[in-house]
């Protein structure tokens, strides 16, 4: 079945500054192989129903691998690929061979569907997941630990430079980027560029607007995501790991949660930000209404942007 742009539940887009995409993860897509998975063939079809005609791949192995059959899976449903991620084990070295051979997957499914950017993320490991938005309880790698993740990212960069895709690191709750000073560790001692996303700086107790505007000279993308306040507190007081959180549902539609999307719409403005916005919503894979979700969060960047984002 193919997907014509009348066939979608808002109106046509228009070349605007802020382009938003989104992906699988808005369905509960972060592991390829996870059992309760909807089948890839859905998600895009949902996605060809939206306000948006963009998205991330999702983790490699999810869609089609075969470049000719991802390729015809996004166009019979007039959808482009703006790229996809790594979320692995970047600070573990005994992983490094394995999460390299993962990057070279995800990075050749990128070129072969015209995509252009990689967005690296180290993964939550058991003991930092157990202390995610929690900053003073989380430990911090030491200065060996923290080198091979550096290099880790590096290796992982190199894969995506190689084919002409540009690698992007974005903190996240739960891994071992996370808090604002591993960010300004991160930017002091390496040259990466970055993807931040609203929704996981606002889980570790950094403003999304502030750190935009101070990072923006590294900024080549950006996720769009929002937090439940009332379930983000809960969520800390009662000491949850990062993977409960998601079942708690912490993650919610753009514009119902703690994250000022005028604040963040008037900062990309104001900074130039011309690139993608990734709309994502974490959760469980099966649960919720990702669709329905999806359309309200991108009727709310438009009033946010002042109608601008398409």
């Amino acid at each position: 079945m193919s997907y014509a742009a009348a066939d979608r539940l808002d109106e046509p887009r228009d070349a605007q500054a802020l382009r938003l995409a989104t992906g699988p993860v808005t369905w509960g897509v972060d592991f390829a192989d996870a059992p309760g998975n909807p089948p890839w063939e859905q998600v895009l079809d949902e996605i060809a129903r939206s306000p948006v005609d963009a998205l991330e791949l999702g983790p490699v192995g999810y869609l089609p691998e075969e470049p000719a059959a991802l390729r015809a899976a996004l166009a019979s449903r007039d959808l482009r690929a703006i790229g996809s991620f790594v979320f692995d084990d970047l600070h573990d070295r005994a992983q490094r061979a394995r999460v390299v051979a993962v990057a070279e997957r995800a990075c050749r499914a990128i070129a072969a569907a015209g995509g252009t950017v990689l967005v690296i993320i180290d993964r939550p490991c058991a003991e930092r997941a157990a202390t995610a938005g929690r900053s003073a309880a989380a430990p911090r790698l030491g200065a060996r630990g923290w080198q091979d993740l550096l290099d880790g990212i590096e290796r992982v960069g190199e894969v995506a430079r190689a084919l002409g895709i540009r690698p992007a690191v974005h903190p996240h709750a739960g891994g071992y980027l996370e808090f604002g000073d591993e960010i300004d560790r991160l930017v002091r001692d390496s040259d990466f560029d970055l993807c931040l996303d609203t929704g996981h700086l606002a889980y570790a107790g950094v403003d999304p607007a502030a750190a935009l505007a101070e990072h923006a000279e590294r900024l080549v993308h950006v996720h769009l995501k929002d937090v439940d306040g009332e379930v983000l507190a809960r969520v800390r007081a009662q000491r949850l790991d990062f993977w409960a959180a998601i079942a708690e549902g912490v993650f919610c539609p753009l514009g119902r949660g703690v994250v000022d999307l005028r604040d963040v719409c008037a900062t990309l403005g104001r900074i130039g930000y011309a690139g993608f916005a990734t709309i994502e919503q974490d959760r469980v894979p099966g649960s919720g209404a990702p669709l329905d979700d999806l359309v309200e969060s991108v009727r709310v960047v438009r009033d946010a942007a002042g109608g601008e984002a398409p």
